[in-house]
């Protein structure tokens, strides 16, 4: 794992900064509490909307940001997007209800590197933060599988 980048907040300064934006204030609370509770990560902040959350991104440059898909004013899709414009190097993970089978590819293709369900397991969620700040990408193995049969099947068409 990459180290956490130094920050002139002593409190920050060993910990990877990750945002979140959720519309639900108990989802925010949850990740939060999850996120808190490990030793080289902090949340630096929280947005309930696409607009508060591009406004905080850019001043507290998180090391990463969890997107919900589902938004009041604007889809996680659209947000992940517009974050990329403003940082093409920030790590965007999706946590959402939504079936992965149908929004995970959409979610990556719009610059996310990773989605995850919200009814996994808290030990899955962590799992899946790690591998993103390494620089990995994260899916269930289950949507590992599909999207390879899906690329195995299309070159035995070509």
């Amino acid at each position: 794992m990459k180290a956490p980048p130094s920050t002139k907040d002593d409190k920050l300064a060993a910990k990877f900064k990750i945002f979140l934006v959720d519309d639900h204030p108990i989802t925010r609370q949850g990740v939060a509490a999850l996120i808190n509770g490990e030793r080289n990560l902090v949340v630096c902040g929280e947005a309930d909307s696409a607009p508060k959350a591009l406004e905080a991104i850019t001043k507290v440059q998180p090391d990463l940001a969890i997107v919900d898909i589902s938004l009041k004013t604007m889809s996680g899709i659209e947000l992940i997007k517009n974050l990329k414009v403003l940082d093409p190097k920030l790590p965007i993970l999706v946590m959402s209800m939504h079936d992965e089978s149908l929004y995970a590819e959409r979610a990556l293709r719009a610059g996310a590197q990773g989605y995850i369900m919200k009814q996994e397991a808290s030990e899955k969620v962590l799992t899946a933060i790690q591998r993103v700040l390494d620089g990995e990408l994260y899916l269930s193995d289950a949507m590992k599988e599909k999207m390879l049969h899906r690329i195995v099947s299309t070159k035995k068409e070509e």
